[in-house]
């Protein structure tokens, strides 16, 4: 052994040159790929010129030859980067990116979303549509080139026609939500109407329940349509949602992109009161953010999210009735403990975040202390079934009027302390079936994950780019009860704090009230559109206005990052079916009880309306 090692020491001291610049390629090749999200470019000019350098440094002994090698290294990176040294050069000051730099970007983002998105096709016309706006987005960039927020709007139109909500571009500038700059006034959807839900300014508060007909002379319908060319929709809902609530109507820099002939200053605006009467005002842009917004006065007190954001309060002094707050789905330990799990970002800012927030105090060193230390769903239904079985409470009304998704594990954690173990195994067959792409981005976001794994339970071996039916049986078929348990184990035992739980099966099935009741809105999307969803089918009823979510849809993004312009997005690499029989039900979910502007009218648009109607249907019954 101590010969071993000092014949490594000996070869380390004699080819010194040649690995160090070797690990130099080795670690700016990782670097630079990360950043630029292709390793294929970075391997190509980074260890090419890291093993050329060590070798000619290692046995290259003639000065003159030496230098002149290194000269020609130096030449083959700049000739490799001059591109995109240009290219960032041009996007981070802001001035036009040369033409050739975005048809390159363009033909990127065309082979991205071929080559991640489950069918990038059949919602606009097909291939050959496909390529024909890609051709034309081509075509129609100016000689001299665009900048970067120019080259944003040009390409939103064509992300737009794939029709999917879930795969857009984000956005290549901050908004501003303490000074928004765009109207003054909080829209929400009910029916086909947008109505303000508050106001900036209490001077304005008589406008609440006003419907929205135009904006600087556009009415709703073109505003809605031009909204349809920014990002793409599943459904009525989801448009509207993206125009009003802190959409585009809220942000001035959204409502430009809408509303070019807009000078930034005085909006006019043209309203229908809920009396009937016309109003026509011009207003200053807005200056203020959510938290000065005012609503209508509400006879329901919500209760607090300072310690957690997953709440929950009775509301009689008997505690037959409670309200349950789910304000979104990835703020919970488990959440976390899946992201350690599956390897791949661990969000530790975030954490750390809401460790500080919840705890009031600095967070630890360690992440998993970290983690540790964050809400808990399964100690809270713990908690929570225990309280109800003891006063035998009878309506659980699940709040998730905010819930714009996360990780829908929340919702099987819940459906384990309501119904039971065995009654989720077999619920299995009843929830969403998805099918999902593979693809390099797809092992970029999941890095934990192999293809080997995967192929254990296929019929057929797959590669790294096909499609997983595995999850995604035919018409006539079910899951068996065998993979049923195995699909939900493998996801159980990504997170400890539950999969102790689930082991023990100690709170399998609980307590289940007689009614439960699902709150929705437009806002109320992707996995928190699943929880609300999964318990409608175990017999929960839905109140509100529809989701913005269609049940038929493509979801679960991984992100991308074109290489010139440096625009970042994301595309689904996911499609789910939760209603494989009822295509319209696929496309909007109706709620057992949905809101209309005249059931908002009569309750004066109290701002918790949904729980009101609710509690009306709990006495009724």
């Amino acid at each position: 052994m101590k010969k071993l090692i000092e014949v490594s020491i000996v070869f380390l001291k004699k080819n010194r040159p040649l690995i160090f610049w070797v690990l130099w390629g080795i670690i700016t090749s990782i670097v630079f790929g990360k950043i630029l999200k292709d390793f294929q470019t970075s391997i190509t000019i980074f260890i090419v010129m890291g093993l050329f350098l060590g070798l000619t440094l290692q046995f290259v002994e003639k000065v003159n030859i030496r230098r002149l090698l290194v000269v020609l290294s130096i030449v083959y990176l700049l000739l490799m980067t001059w591109k995109l040294n240009l290219s960032l050069f041009q996007s981070s000051l802001d001035m036009k990116i040369s033409k050739n730099f975005l048809i390159a970007d363009i033909r990127q983002m065309a082979s991205i979303l071929e080559e991640t998105h489950p069918d990038p096709y059949i919602n606009g016309g097909g291939k050959i549509a496909f390529n024909r706006r890609m051709q034309n987005l081509i075509k129609s960039i100016p000689e001299d080139g665009m900048r970067k927020t120019e080259f944003y709007h040009h390409l939103c139109p064509f992300l737009a026609a794939l029709g999917d909500g879930h795969t857009s571009l984000r956005q290549p500038f901050e908004l501003d939500h303490q000074s928004p700059g765009g109207i003054p006034l909080y829209f929400q959807a009910v029916e086909n109407i947008l109505y303000v839900a508050g106001v900036i300014d209490s001077a304005n508060k008589y406008l609440i329940g006003s419907k929205l007909i135009s904006v600087e002379n556009a009415p709703l319908e073109e505003l809605l349509e031009r909204q349809s060319g920014v990002k793409g929709f599943d459904n009525q809902y989801q448009l509207m949602r993206n125009l009003g609530y802190d959409g585009s109507l809220w942000h001035k820099k959204l409502l430009q992109h809408i509303l070019p002939e807009w000078d930034g200053k005085q909006i006019g605006l043209v309203f229908l009161s809920p009396d009937g009467e016309k109003i026509q005002l011009s207003l200053k842009s807005n200056n203020q953010g959510l938290d000065h917004l005012v609503t209508a006065t509400s006879s329901i007190k919500l209760p607090s999210i300072e310690k957690s954001i997953y709440v929950y309060e009775f509301m009689d002094n008997d505690k037959k009735n409670i309200l349950f707050l789910i304000e979104n789905m990835h703020s919970y330990r488990e959440s976390f403990e899946m992201d350690i799990s599956l390897g791949g970002g661990l969000r530790k800012g975030y954490a750390k975040w809401l460790y500080r927030k919840y705890n009031g105090k600095e967070p630890p060193a360690n992440h998993k202390s970290i983690v540790a230390g964050l809400p808990s769903i399964t100690e809270l239904c713990r908690e929570l079934t225990e309280e109800m079985k003891t006063n035998q409470s009878e309506n659980l009304i699940i709040d998730l009027r905010r819930n714009q998704g996360g990780n829908a594990f929340l919702s099987t954690i819940f459906y384990y302390y309501l119904y039971g173990k065995d009654d989720l195994i077999s619920f299995r067959n009843k929830r969403s079936t998805f099918v999902r792409k593979h693809s390099p981005l797809f092992w970029w976001q999941y890095p934990s994950w192999n293809i080997k794994d995967i192929n254990k339970h296929q019929e057929i071996k797959l590669t790294t780019t096909d499609y997983d039916f595995s999850n995604f049986p035919e018409n006539e078929e079910t899951l068996s009860k065998e993979d049923a348990i195995r699909i939900i184990e493998e996801e159980t035992k990504m997170s400890p704090t539950f999969w102790n739980e689930y082991q023990s099966e100690k709170y399998s099935g609980f307590y289940r009230p007689k009614n439960i009741y699902l709150l929705c809105s437009p806002m109320t999307n992707s996995s928190g559109y699943a929880f609300m969803h999964d318990h409608w089918s175990a017999g929960g009823k839905v109140v509100g206005v529809p989701s913005s979510q269609a049940g038929n849809n493509f979801g679960a993004w991984v992100g991308f990052k074109l290489k010139y312009s440096r625009l970042e997005g994301g595309v689904s690499h996911l499609y789910a079916v939760h209603f494989r029989n009822d295509p319209e039900m696929g496309k909007v979910f109706r709620p057992d009880y949905e809101m209309t502007y005249e059931i908002l009218k009569q309750y004066d648009f109290d701002p918790n309306t949904e729980i009101l109607f609710t509690l009306k249907q709990i006495i009724k019954n």
